[in-house]
């Protein structure tokens, strides 16, 4: 698919309003969209994404009292793009899913849904292609990600990971069941006529939904019309993939039953998907339908899994958002088409000649007689002399004094590091002053109290 296909058949819609309640103690009431990963904002990258595969326009869904930040801060780091911002009042807790119902009547093609946390080096052709060959009604995205040796800063804690259920026809790639292991207890059920159909069936529970969907129109119709579905991943998506080949009972057959797939108009969800003599084509033509196919196939929903030592990640916790500052060195290339290079700003003064492996931010400076290695460091901060930082995250307006160590620390944006410090595993929250001398390991320092365990 070229560019000038994707750009005209597709809209694309990054959802950037969250509120990053899985780590506050990073965040501190600032835009989670902005979180630092190398020397970028965290939502440049599926900006960066998207702009690759040919699209020119792309709607960002904001919080209002975030938008100028957020507006801000891309300009610092211009795209070719065209950005539309819709704005959500942050009074309310409003899901990805009810963000999606408020712009629906701006939704005029078939679109790409993207979260602003997503990271993933894998090209987005194969999905394209898979949406396009089957008129599917939705394809997501799967990577095989593990943050392997992730030693996260702060007091010693365990991490809950989430994990997700999918089930996929290994022939068809046919996404027949989506769900949170969390969400059962022992066991779960997937309805009779998808096995029928599909046969064999591959229940996978290593796979990291990269939160990219390709959706047809029909599916934002039919949000817009059933204010019951609040979150994509959690409500509306899985409920989509479980109505596949379901029957249509028409209302003039049974004026009495209420059925689950209908809206309240009274409409059921086939009603909503268009069935043309070139859908009937290419159903028909596709070498994965079978003699069994008697059942309505209007809706198809299908998996794209990138191949194994794929990266890709969700920056939606601490862990993952250590991970990400760790491996983007590595993966900047290949996920953005830009050189490493790109990660040190050219605004920058490096007076040192030990620094490798390191992101360096807009009108930082960073002294002579400094070692500095696996690092990011934020923009407008100062790095003094006879400093040695190892694989740590300095956010931006950061002070560093003279003889200060650090190994494996996050400091959060206008904190200060007094001289003669020695920092180990450790979380410095916002605006705060480390004293002069102090020396620590596995603390979380901040000038915020109450923060809530998620």
């Amino acid at each position: 698919m070229s560019a000038i296909n994707t750009a005209s058949e597709f809209q694309a819609v990054v959802f950037a309003a969250g509120k990053g309640s899985r780590f506050p103690e990073i965040l501190e009431g600032r835009p989670k969209c902005l979180l630092p990963v190398g020397s970028y904002p965290l939502i440049w990258y599926p900006l960066k994404m998207l702009q690759r595969h040919g699209f020119q326009d792309v709607i960002i869904i904001v919080l209002e009292h975030e938008k100028s930040e957020i507006q801000q801060k891309l300009e610092k780091h211009p795209l070719k793009l065209k950005i539309e911002f819709f704005c959500l009042s942050g009074d309310s807790d409003v899901g990805t899913a009810d963000a999606l119902r408020q712009i629906s009547d701006r939704i005029k093609t078939d679109v790409v849904l993207v979260s602003c946390d997503t990271l993933v080096e894998f090209s987005l052709y194969p999905a394209f292609k898979q949406f396009r060959e089957h008129n599917a009604s939705v394809v997501g995205l799967l990577v095989q990600s593990e943050m392997n040796n992730v030693v996260v800063p702060g007091p010693k804690m365990k991490y809950k990971i989430e994990q997700d259920l999918f089930g996929i026809c290994p022939e068809s790639s046919r996404l027949v069941f989506m769900g949170s292991v969390s969400d059962f207890e022992n066991d779960f059920q997937i309805p009779g006529h998808l096995l029928r159909q599909n046969g064999k069936i591959d229940i996978r529970s290593g796979l990291l939904d990269a939160h990219v969907y390709i959706v047809k129109k029909w599916v934002i119709e039919y949000l817009e019309s059933n204010a019951g579905f609040s979150t994509l991943k959690g409500e509306l998506l899985p409920f989509i993939v479980k109505k596949q080949l379901s029957a249509l009972s028409t209302p003039q057959t049974h004026p009495q039953i209420y059925d689950v797939n209908e809206d309240a108009k009274g409409k059921h969800i086939l009603e909503y998907a268009p069935t043309s003599p070139l859908d009937t084509k290419i159903h028909d033509s596709s070498i994965f339908n079978t003699v069994a196919s008697t059942l309505n196939d209007t809706i198809r929903c299908y998996a794209v899994i990138a191949p194994a030592n794929t990266f890709g990640i969700r920056v939606n916790t601490l862990p993952s958002f250590c991970y990400a500052n760790q491996q983007i060195y590595k993966v900047f290339q290949t996920l953005t088409d830009l050189p490493v290079t790109a990660l040190i700003a050219s605004s920058s003064a490096i007076k040192s000649t030990q620094i490798a492996s390191t992101a360096v931010g807009d009108q930082t400076v960073v002294s002579e007689k400094t070692s500095i290695n696996s690092s990011i460091i934020g923009a407008n901060c100062v790095i003094n002399p006879k400093v040695r930082l190892t694989n740590c995250t300095l956010m931006d307006h950061v002070i560093i004094e003279e003889s200060v160590t650090m190994e494996n620390c996050i400091v959060c944006e206008k904190s200060v590091i007094k001289s003669g410090s020695s920092l180990r595993n450790s979380l410095i929250g916002s605006n705060y002053i480390v004293s002069a001398n102090t020396k620590k390991d596995n603390v979380h320092l901040s000038n915020s109290t109450g923060f809530m365990e998620i």
